[in-house]
């Protein structure tokens, strides 16, 4: 259930202001709207069928809730190799620490760490991932970063009611 109208995290990129020897283009994780949260949950069906099933949406005036379900499991953690592994096998491109991205399907998958993905029996789940379709700007951002074989590094915006507070991903 989502508390205190904070629906996860959505990737994008914003400009920034730096020297002419850096790039402008920043890769960032914001807080995500509602839509945001659904469609990612959507996503994660994708790589996990069945993983996320909508139970309801709770609206308390001041507060909305999204309620889902997951699947129990009986689950062994996993380390980051392999995860990198796991994504590999599936088409992925490593494109930052714990990022991945498909371009035969415009798959981008974000926060694939050991905290985010565990084995049931002899498949990775990514429970709690960044799954999106990247566009516009963003995505050629990916795809030139690909291009040049660089990699990304994500910048963390978090937003609360006193004002917003930028960190390291």
């Amino acid at each position: 259930m989502t508390r205190n109208g904070v629906f996860g995290l959505s990737p994008g990129i914003e400009l920034a202001l730096v020297s002419s020897d850096q790039e402008a283009r920043r890769f960032h994780l914001w807080e995500a709207s509602p839509v945001e949260y659904l469609e990612r949950l959507r996503l994660q069906n994708l790589l996990v069928p069945e993983l996320n099933r909508l139970e309801g949406i709770i609206d308390q005036g001041d507060d909305l809730s999204i309620v889902i379900s997951q699947p129990r499991f009986d689950i062994t953690a996993v380390t980051q190799d392999e995860i990198t592994a796991w994504f590999a096998l599936n088409g992925f491109q490593n494109i930052a620490p714990s990022a991945y991205y498909r371009a035969e399907d415009n798959l981008g998958v974000f926060d694939a760490h050991t905290k985010n993905l565990v084995r049931f029996e002899d498949t990775l789940i990514p429970f709690d991932v960044i799954p999106c379709h990247p566009a516009g700007g963003f995505l050629q951002f990916i795809t030139d970063t690909l291009a040049t074989g660089h990699t990304l590094t994500a910048i963390r915006t978090i937003t609360n009611t006193s004002g917003t507070n930028a960190q390291p991903a």
